[in-house]
């Protein structure tokens, strides 16, 4: 980093509960993990290069596991990917000296607090064999696969393609049901959940559960029986604990940029 300016880069917000030993190197992998500390709250940071940061996998992926680690210590309330400070002071300043923002911070940690969040996500494992099973399951597209025979060869040309839109709407209409269902049977044993944009036929569910502790195992068996349920036509993928990054988003904006943006 020689040459370059540098700042701190801001991963999470925590309690303020005296010094950490934290065996750890930030998003570049050669600046220590430390944290910035006053009253209540610190925030964990690292120095590292003053720039733009594009959203890619690996800083991504590096931002999100300094939050894991500091995770197994305590919660933690994660920052917005590519949050940089100038300096310490800054962030005591206009952060942890800040009775508006320490509020926020005590309000979201109170409802973090004994809880974990786990992601659930659930895709088909024959993509084939589900549009081969449509026409049996949706009666207009049967009906309209039935009637297209009838036809004589220059007529056919339309219906197909009017086939081909029912066959669409039948498999999002399937997969729409398929992830509700899975969505009424482990909500009940959760403290929150989210859906999140799923992408591609294939791809039925990607939510997002915040679990208390006390119903961990009530939530891991209800998971257990949903999989061993459809696990011969669905691939399940289910992992946690992991930071609630789907619950909360810690923004930071600088005095500064409050000024350009006026």
């Amino acid at each position: 980093m020689s040459g370059e300016q540098t700042g701190l880069w801001v991963y999470c917000v925590i309690e303020n509960k005296g010094p950490l030993q934290l065996e750890l190197n930030g998003i570049h992998g050669t600046s220590p993990v430390t944290s910035v500390a006053h009253g209540d709250f610190a925030l964990i940071v690292s120095k590292e290069p003053m720039k733009k940061y594009p959203l890619m996998r690996d800083t991504l992926v590096a931002h999100q596991l300094v939050n894991e680690k500091v995770m197994q210590t305590q919660a933690v309330l994660p920052v917005r990917f590519c949050t940089m400070a100038s300096n310490a002071e800054q962030i005591v300043d206009q952060v942890l000296k800040n009775e508006e923002r320490t509020e926020e911070f005590r309000k979201a940690v109170t409802e973090i607090r004994d809880k974990n969040e786990y992601g659930f996500r659930a895709r088909w494992k024959n993509l084939d064999q589900v549009f081969a099973n449509l026409p049996n399951e949706n009666e207009k597209l049967g009906a309209a696969k039935k009637n297209v025979l009838k036809l004589v060869e220059r007529e056919r040309r339309g219906a197909l393609i009017e086939i081909g839109h029912l066959v669409q709407a039948a498999l999002e209409e399937k997969n729409t049901a398929t992830a509700e269902s899975m969505i009424r049977e482990l909500s009940p044993l959760a403290f929150r959940h989210k859906k999140n944009s799923v992408l591609g036929d294939m791809n039925i569910l990607n939510a997002a559960f915040l679990v208390e502790e006390k119903r961990q195992e009530e939530f891991d068996a209800a998971v257990n029986a949903l999989v061993a349920k459809q696990e011969s036509d669905i691939q399940f993928k289910y992992v946690g604990p992991i930071p609630p990054f789907n619950f909360i988003e810690i923004v930071i904006r600088w005095d500064e940029e409050a000024r350009k943006d006026a």
